[in-house]
């Protein structure tokens, strides 16, 4: 009598893969446009490294004072494996990993649903960047930067 087994993934059997760059978690720090581009360069290599792709998110409020409630939103609705940094007063940089192009698009929708939820989309606008093999994270931040829309 044949035992039926559940089918294995390839996948199954291998170790799992360690994330391009560590996680945030916790409050809000301060501004720090010179640490999130060395946090943004780090990823880059280790995305570069591992042969995964990554996607950058500039999110910018026009009001200052709500950033730290947007910033808990955002991480709330994020994957664990995903980066939030303060960039400034009022931007908001996120890193998606494991996600480029269409792949970015559903966190990125989650993103806009809560806010709008939230009562706070009027008051911002998002751009993204997909890092491209080689490109530096000035480049990539600047990609980005131009890529703004309101939300």
């Amino acid at each position: 009598m044949a035992i039926a087994h559940p089918r294995r993934r390839r996948a199954d059997a291998r170790p799992p893969r360690p994330a391009p760059f560590a996680p945030t978690t916790g409050a809000l720090g301060p501004p720090d446009p010179e640490a999130v581009r060395r946090s943004v360069a780090a990823a880059l290599e280790a995305a570069r490294r591992m042969r995964r792709p990554l996607t950058l998110v500039l999110l910018e409020m026009d009001d200052p004072a709500r950033l730290a409630r947007v910033a808990r939103l955002v991480r709330s609705t994020l994957r664990a494996t995903d980066g939030v940094w303060r960039r400034d007063e009022s931007s908001l940089a996120l890193l998606l990993a494991d996600a480029d192009g269409p792949s970015a698009e559903p966190a990125l929708a989650r993103v806009r649903l809560r806010l709008r939820r939230e009562g706070l989309a009027g008051a911002a606008s998002m751009g993204r960047a997909a890092a491209a093999p080689g490109i530096a994270a000035e480049d990539l931040l600047e990609l980005a930067r131009a890529d703004r829309r309101p939300l």
